[in-house]
């Protein structure tokens, strides 16, 4: 059992080292959501946080050099990178950390790298294999995954070809469509489980639209039109995301 959360946990690491910068509050969110309820590296983060002076190594970590210039400069004692880490995901999931700004201006300092990719390189890769390696724990091979995926049973409808330069354009005017969907959520007055549920559908969708699954943007697409009848103020954003995906697709029955 002990095994097992701390997969859950470790491929939550992963999914927010891989995803695309517009949902990563969201896998933070997750993240932190599978840390509170995995008691082994609870306890873990919670014996470093106990010996971690949260000021100062701020003070140290982040840092702007005599050029104006923001860096981020990592400690080397294992429970202060654990302690570190912890403390800015939690206050981006707090909101007490303006994410995309954090990001953008203490990561920004390698040409190699996009701020995200260093921010996932300076801290979320080294955070994972921390927890990873005080538990001696080897994660499930991913030969096991892809052959379980290999098994995955497309449905059967027909899509239009589509060169790969429409197949970009489709991708990113329904993710435009969904960030503003996602904004309507946000900002409305319901605070329910059937909101969440419409978050959901919207963050699968942007996953989606990241890796170019026509056939997921279809699905998920025809889920949210249903799904969304009872909330107005997405009615004609769906709308057009359904109207877009329609247009590649249709039926096979012949």
């Amino acid at each position: 059992m002990q095994n097992q959360e701390i997969q859950s946990f470790l491929d939550c690491c992963d999914e927010l080292a891989s995803c695309k910068f517009l949902i990563a509050e969201h896998k933070i969110q997750k993240l932190l959501a599978t840390l509170a309820s995995t008691s082994p590296v609870c306890e873990l983060v919670a014996d470093c946080l106990e010996q971690f002076n949260r000021d100062r190594e701020f003070m140290r970590a982040f840092v702007q050099d005599e050029r104006g210039v923001f860096h981020c400069y990592m400690p080397d004692e294992e429970y202060k990178v654990i302690s570190i880490v912890f403390c800015v995901l939690a206050d981006v999931d707090a909101g007490k950390l303006d994410f995309g700004d954090f990001v953008k201006r203490f990561f920004s300092d390698d040409d190699q790298m996009s701020p995200y990719e260093n921010f996932v390189d300076k801290m979320v890769i080294p955070f994972k294999n921390l927890i990873k390696e005080a538990f001696d724990y080897e994660e499930d091979k991913q030969e096991d995954k892809n052959e379980e995926n290999s098994n995955i049973v497309r449905f059967p409808i027909y899509r239009r070809p589509v060169t790969e330069e429409g197949l970009g354009k489709v991708c990113h005017d329904i993710q435009s469509l969904t960030t503003q969907i996602l904004s309507e959520l946000d900002s409305s007055r319901k605070n329910d489980s059937y909101v969440e549920e419409l978050k959901a559908i919207c963050y699968a969708l942007v996953m989606g639209c990241s890796d170019k699954d026509l056939d997921m943007i279809y699905g998920l697409a025809l889920g949210m039109k249903y799904a969304s009848r009872n909330f107005k103020p997405i009615k004609f954003l769906v709308r057009e995301i359904v109207e877009i995906v329609c247009e590649l697709y249709e039926n096979n029955d012949d």
